[in-house]
């Protein structure tokens, strides 16, 4: 967000729609996913993106690594227009990091096969590929003989880590982390945090962390995006986002975050009663269902587009 600086990502209008039929004689609904998004991302910087399930957080996703055409926008990485991107050109700038390496890995594979098949999609010859998943496996911290293994035969971390070998063994540019510790135990979710900082810094990766976990978001990004029913209501630095949220919607977020404290219980999220449906999405300022601050200028009339999507930003009216 900062004039001068290299964009390796770019969205401009970005818009996700589909159609959903609810039965045999019922008219298709639209859902908006994704509801024109413009933002850029900095080379060598994280951005993490929080909300709720069903935001359009893994859509964006999706469309980030070229799995999903944009229903409207344009979407540029690395300075070229990603429709018009030859596949094998795009798996060498992006590539993907997902929740469940269970499911993302061939049970019937194994693992150093896995990890050199970006690789081998390449064109690039058998001794090469056994050497870089060599090299690779030690730079996640992953010992040898692990390259024989079959996924089943592995812990949840190292899994994890596998995946993070295979998406990083061409040498990309960017990561998208789709929620990637949330299938993890605790203690896990803390060391593949740390070796995706590690190797952040190491491979000079720009890293996408799309996360529902506002302290593991803390933890790794430098700038937060808040979504909200396919937009991003709140878009600033991270340091700015968790000391003085300005709109309702990440105040309530942070709000319902456990806390270590004993005593205090269980927190509350102070956002009314219903959730965000993409199918019908309200007039005017779309969170007003849920905003203890809603007014009948927010029922009416959506919000300024900008760094924070709310009528009282900028008065930091119930701040």
């Amino acid at each position: 967000m900062v004039g001068g600086m290299n964009h390796v990502i770019e969205a401009i209008g970005l818009s996700q729609v589909f159609r959903q039929r609810q039965g045999l004689f019922a008219s298709a609904r639209q859902v908006m996913a994704v509801d024109d998004l413009s933002f850029r991302v900095a080379e060598g910087s994280a951005l993490g993106i929080v909300g709720e399930s069903g935001c359009g957080k893994s859509t964006l996703a999706r469309m980030l690594l070229g799995l999903l055409p944009a229903s409207a926008g344009t979407l540029r990485i690395g300075g070229a227009d990603l429709r018009g991107m030859d596949r094998r050109a795009r798996a060498r700038l992006i590539q993907p990091v997902f929740q469940d390496p269970m499911s993302s890995l061939n049970p019937r594979r194994r693992i150093g096969a896995t990890i050199a098949l970006p690789l081998r999609v390449q064109g690039t010859g058998r001794a090469e590929c056994r050497r870089a998943v060599a090299r690779m496996l030690e730079e996640v911290g992953l010992a040898p003989e692990i390259a024989a293994r079959f996924p089943n035969q592995l812990s949840g971390g190292q899994r994890q880590r596998v995946a993070i070998a295979r998406a990083l063994i061409v040498n990309p540019r960017i990561l998208i982390c789709d929620e990637p510790t949330s299938a993890l135990d605790v203690s896990v979710q803390a060391q593949i945090l740390n070796l995706l900082m590690d190797l952040r810094a190491r491979f000079k990766l720009t890293l996408v962390f799309i996360s529902h976990n506002l302290a593991v978001v803390e933890h790794i990004a430098d700038e937060v995006a808040v979504m909200y029913l396919g937009r991003f209501v709140e878009h600033s630095a991270n340091a700015e986002i968790f000391a003085a949220p300005r709109h309702p919607y990440t105040r309530a977020l942070l709000a319902s975050v456990l806390t270590p404290e004993p005593g205090l219980g269980l927190p509350e999220m102070p956002l009314g009663e219903g959730s965000p449906d993409p199918t019908n999405i309200p007039p005017g300022c779309r969170f007003h269902p849920r905003c203890p601050l809603a007014t009948e200028l927010c029922r009416n009339q959506a919000p300024p587009r900008g760094a924070v999507e709310c009528h009282f930003a900028a008065s930091g009216a119930g701040a």
